[in-house]
């Protein structure tokens, strides 16, 4: 078993020497005279940009891949905002750091993704929540796009159904019909993953009702599975979702919830176990959702060093 980490969005080590990303509120971006607005938001999206160069090249020093955070443009997809890259007064800067950004990942071959947040839901009952899903997907396809990254599963985009009121058949058919209207950067990349609560979409769901009907891939989550196994063991979980990813090598979350903690679904902060279904003869590549970030890799390779690339 051979496991190449990824590091989820922020480097700890980066954000000691004060290299760190910065947001701006919908409050504060409507408080101020919107030429002040977008003069700070642009230079916080160039700032950012930085950041992603500086986690780039230090995810390359370690081996590892990248999990690109979805917050380099604070606001972009408001509409009252009326953002675009083109409207930012350090465009050429950008331009600039994202061909940076771009010639470093070509050259490395390192492999990245993105993680949008949870209120994208495509398939979600509420027209608005599903439209606005959407404009996400697209705005976060383009950043990848902008970095170079392939229209595959290699750079993939992972959500999460997040949709469980109601009829199985009825959410999965919405978000189908919604997945066939998206462009193709999006659906090249987009891949589903298993939830944890007891009544979200598991391993088993996913496969029945999206895979078969669309060839999705499903991102295997040891501790969404450990939460919410639905009739499957450890094994046929990982072993349906590795099939899901035809010839992609697959990218896996790893996390496990702290033994002193009341919440099994909360992530702790380290490494204390490899659960044993990553233990068997797959190459895998691992986003490793835990608190230390950086850290915790770190921490993982020392420990468990026969399992690493």
């Amino acid at each position: 078993m051979k496991i190449k980490p990824s590091l989820c969005c922020i480097s700890l080590h980066l954000q000691k020497k004060g290299i760190k990303a910065n947001t701006m509120t919908k409050k504060r971006f409507f408080l101020l005279e919107r030429k002040e607005s977008v003069s700070i938001l642009s230079k916080r999206v160039l700032n950012n940009l930085h950041v992603v160069k500086e986690t780039l090249k230090f995810c390359i020093s370690k081996g590892w891949n990248y999990r690109i955070s979805s917050d380099i443009f604070p606001l972009a997809t408001l509409p009252e905002a009326n953002l675009s890259y083109n409207s930012l007064p350090d465009y050429d800067a950008i331009m600039s750091v994202f061909d940076q950004c771009k010639n470093i990942i070509s050259e490395s071959g390192i492999r990245c993704s993105t993680h949008p947040d949870q209120f994208v839901v495509p398939a979600s009952y509420n027209d608005a929540v599903s439209q606005k899903s959407v404009v996400e997907l697209k705005h976060h396809a383009n950043f990848m796009d902008m970095l170079g990254l392939p229209h595959s599963y290699e750079s993939p985009i992972n959500i999460h159904m997040n949709c469980y009121k109601g009829n199985l058949q009825e959410i999965a058919n919405k978000f189908i019909s919604v997945y066939n209207t998206l462009p193709i950067n999006v659906k090249s990349r987009l891949v589903l993953e298993n939830e944890d609560k007891p009544n979200s979409w598991s391993v088993k769901e996913l496969y029945d009702y999206i895979y078969i009907h669309t060839g999705i891939p499903i991102t295997y989550d040891n501790l969404h599975f450990k939460c919410n196994p639905k009739g499957l063991n450890a094994h046929e979980a990982l072993d349906i979702c590795v099939k899901t990813w035809g010839d992609y090598k697959p990218l896996f979350h790893f996390s496990d919830s702290d033994p002193n903690g009341k919440n099994p679904r909360a992530h702790c902060d380290y490494v204390h176990t490899v659960p044993e279904e990553y233990l068997i003869d797959y190459e895998l590549d691992l986003d490793f959702e835990f608190k230390a970030k950086d850290y915790a890799i770190e921490k993982f390779t020392e420990e468990f060093l026969p399992y690493t690339t």
